[in-house]
């Protein structure tokens, strides 16, 4: 399942990508980051952000993706 949100002119966020754990490892991961990634060009969009979880790196850098160093990601979570 994999989930993108956008402004719908030059901005978005891949806001999910998972794939059950008994069907990792097979590139399913990187079949729906590209489909995300097709649709959103197609859109003319053409800044793409995401916040990769543990161990999930790869997937992106191979993608075409770079870590930010001067970007924080932050969090609210008023349940604390």
């Amino acid at each position: 399942m994999g989930r993108a949100i956008s402004d719908g002119v030059s901005d978005a966020y891949i806001q999910d990508l998972t794939v059950r754990n008994d069907c990792r490892n097979k590139g399913i991961g990187k079949m729906i980051l590209q489909t995300l990634l097709d649709r959103l060009h197609a859109d003319g969009i053409v800044w793409i952000g995401l916040i990769a979880e543990p161990g999930s790196r790869n997937l992106y850098r191979r993608a075409g993706f770079r870590e930010m160093p001067e970007a924080t990601p932050m969090l609210m979570n008023e349940e604390q």
